[in-house]
C-alpha cells in the first residue's frame, strides 16, 4: 500500500492520457476502514475548488459568471488516477469515462 500526504497532492495539475490539463486536484475523498483511511476518489476542476472551500451555492454562480461549466468538475477513481509523479499526476482513462463528484461522499480531506 502506498502513502502520500495530501499537502503534496491538493492543487496539483492533472492530466489527460494525451498530456492535456484536466484541472487540479482539489478534494479526496476516502473511507475509514479499521484505523486506516483509504482513498475511494479525487475531484478535479473549479467547481471542486469551491466544494473544497466549502464555498456553496455563492462560489458555483460566482464560476458560471467567470464563464466555468458545471462539468468541468470530475470525479476520479482511485484506480483510475496515475501517481507514478507526484510531478505530473495522469488520468489513465478518457475524460469522457469520468462522472461528476456526488454529494453524498463518505469523507472528504
Amino acid at each position: 500500500m502506498t502513502e502520500i500526504m495530501l499537502q503534496h497532492l491538493i492543487g496539483k495539475r492533472v492530466f489527460d492520457l494525451d498530456g492535456k490539463p484536466v484541472g487540479r486536484i482539489e478534494e479526496v475523498v476516502a473511507e475509514a476502514s479499521g484505523t486506516e483511511l483509504l482513498v475511494k476518489e479525487y475531484h478535479v476542476g473549479a467547481f471542486a475548488l469551491i466544494e473544497r472551500l466549502s464555498a456553496g451555492e455563492i462560489g458555483r454562480t460566482l464560476l458560471r459568471l467567470l464563464g466555468a461549466v458545471r462539468g468541468q468538475e470530475l470525479a476520479v477513481p482511485w484506480d483510475r488516477m496515475d501517481l507514478s509523479s507526484m510531478k505530473r499526476p495522469q488520468i489513465t482513462c478518457r475524460i469522457e469515462e469520468l462522472r461528476p463528484p456526488r454529494s453524498e461522499v463518505p469523507h472528504q480531506f
